[in-house]
Order: C-alpha cells, then sequence, then structure tokens
C-alpha cells in the first residue's frame, strides 16, 4: 500500500455479510513514537478500531482519529458539511495484515521531508479516485492549506508534496466548489506538520 492508493474504511454492518464502507486514500507512511509504521489519511473517513480494507480484503484498523463535527444542510437533505471548517481533520491507521506493506513513495510521489507550504508554492495530489493532479498553493491559514487543484470525494487523505523539493505538506480533506465551472473549485488540506503534532511527535518515513 503507497500514498495515493484507494482504501475503503468499514463504517457498519449490513447484515448477511454485507458492510457501508466509506472510499478515501492514503496520505502518507509515517513512524510513531513508539517506531510502529502508520498510514495517515483524513479523520472524516473513519474512528479509531474501524476495518481498513483493500479490495474488499481488512488488511488494517483505524489507530487515531479527528474529525470536524458535521450537520445536514437544509436545503439540501442527505448532504453534510462542517460545522466548523477549520477543525482538526486527521487519522492513522496500522496495517495487521504480514502480507501487505506500508511503502513511502508511490509512482510520481516521493516525499523526503515534511514542509510548510507558502503561497504560489507548485503542488501534486495523489486521489484513489482523480489520480496525480497538480496546480498551486493559493492560501495558507495556521494548520490550512488551500490550492486550485480540482478534487472528487474519494480522495480524502491522498497526499499533498510541493514539486520543487519534493516536501510533504499536507492531507486532502474537502473540496469546496464556488462556481460552476472546474476552475472555481478549490481543495482544502491539513497540514501534515499538524498531523504529526497531534500523533504524538509521529515522523514522516521516507522508505
Amino acid at each position: 500500500m503507497a500514498p495515493g492508493d484507494r482504501i475503503d474504511i468499514l463504517q457498519r454492518s449490513l447484515g448477511g455479510g454485507r458492510f457501508e464502507s466509506l472510499q478515501c486514500t492514503m496520505g502518507f507512511a509515517v513512524n510513531a513514537s513508539n517506531g510502529e509504521r502508520l498510514g495517515v489519511t483524513a479523520g472524516h473517513c473513519g474512528a479509531p478500531q474501524q476495518p481498513v480494507g483493500v479490495k474488499k480484503w481488512i488488511v488494517g484498523e483505524v489507530v487515531q482519529s479527528q474529525a470536524p463535527e458535521v450537520k445536514e444542510d437544509p436545503n439540501r437533505p442527505g448532504h453534510y458539511s462542517p460545522v466548523d471548517p477549520f477543525a482538526p481533520d486527521w487519522g492513522t491507521f496500522r496495517l495487521t495484515d504480514p502480507q501487505v506493506k506500508l511503502l513511502a513513495a508511490a509512482p510520481g510521489m516521493a516525499p523526503r521531508s515534511v514542509g510548510t507550504a507558502r503561497v504560489g508554492d507548485p503542488v501534486c495530489q495523489l486521489g484513489s479516485v482523480n489520480g496525480r493532479r497538480c496546480g498551486k498553493v493559493t492560501k495558507v491559514m495556521n494548520d490550512w492549506v488551500v490550492s486550485d487543484i480540482v478534487t472528487t470525494q474519494g480522495d480524502s487523505g491522498g497526499p499533498l508534496v510541493r514539486t520543487s523539493d519534493n516536501a510533504a505538506i499536507g492531507i486532502i480533506t474537502d473540496a469546496v466548489t464556488l462556481t460552476d465551472s472546474d476552475s472555481g473549485q478549490v481543495t482544502q488540506y491539513y497540514s501534515l506538520n499538524a498531523v504529526l503534532r497531534a500523533a504524538g511527535g509521529a515522523q514522516l518515513a521516507t522508505r
């Protein structure tokens, strides 16, 4: 399993061997302070102890998770949005299947360090739906980064890397449509530096 790969986090059992799951994306591999190797994804993808699946096989479980509280849009039943769009949104998961390895790099995505985003930075992301897409940082707000890259549901958790120095910047959390055209869509990311701090001093794995 590598950055940009699809993961499915099981939400609940539907009975009869069927489950409801949420498709997300692996962001980065990190080394926890206790030496355990973990994957990073978006917090809204799953809660602690929920199973993590790949291609219908259970391969791991969520370890830690922080996600924004959400509320239903009264004008759009079934659609939910964060009460606080700047609340932390990150999670970590461990692999429990010894046959599956957690890789630090993927084709076109090999982060070497953790960086702090700046407006104008050239960046690329990997999502399990949209694949590799590139653009630039348009805004930085404390632990949040915004880019002009178009994102789709299912890309959540995917990695954002600055292409000028291969620095890991953040993970995909949300796409906000400002207009009806693709050029009006921006994507919001949670800073990887913030994730590593909240995860108890974890460090980016580079190999």
